[in-house]
């Protein structure tokens, strides 16, 4: 018989930060980066691409050859947010065709652009505040974990 682990504080305070990070965007009050262990930030990256997995795939009319970040003013939309020059070419290229293109980012530089596409395509697929309600829903389970 296996028993579930909680999960560790590590786990919880990376997950609870990607959560955190998106909604930040999806509100314009985006904090300064958390002070976390190299194993909460992989956790934050992991969840981070999961959030913007979990996006692309409510919306019911995506396909392979669509557009990863298609907001409803566009591309427009992205160059109305702050970003170092290095997120914002790796957010233009998820914008585009979607390809791999996080090589050359730091960590932090992977998460900010993962952040920003997942608040994207929120804000393509619902009203803001419906965004908010399903990203608390999230945070509060992974913050619980």
């Amino acid at each position: 018989m296996t028993t579930h682990r909680p999960a560790d504080a590590d786990q919880v305070a990376g997950e609870t930060a990607a959560v955190d990070l998106v909604l930040a965007y999806l509100t314009g009050t985006v904090p300064a980066a958390p002070a976390l262990t190299p194993l909460a930030a992989d956790y934050m990256e992991q969840q981070a691409s999961g959030l913007l997995s979990g996006a692309v795939m409510l919306d019911p009319d995506f396909a392979l050859h669509r557009r990863a970040v298609m907001p409803p003013a566009g591309l427009a939309w992205l160059e109305s947010v702050a970003m170092t020059e290095p997120v914002a070419t790796a957010v233009r290229a998820l914008a585009g065709d979607g390809g791999d293109r996080f090589s050359f980012l730091s960590q932090e530089e992977r998460v900010m652009a993962l952040a920003l596409s997942t608040a994207a395509r929120l804000t393509a697929l619902y009203p803001p505040a419906e965004a908010e309600r399903r990203l608390h829903k999230v945070r509060a389970v992974v913050s619980q974990a």
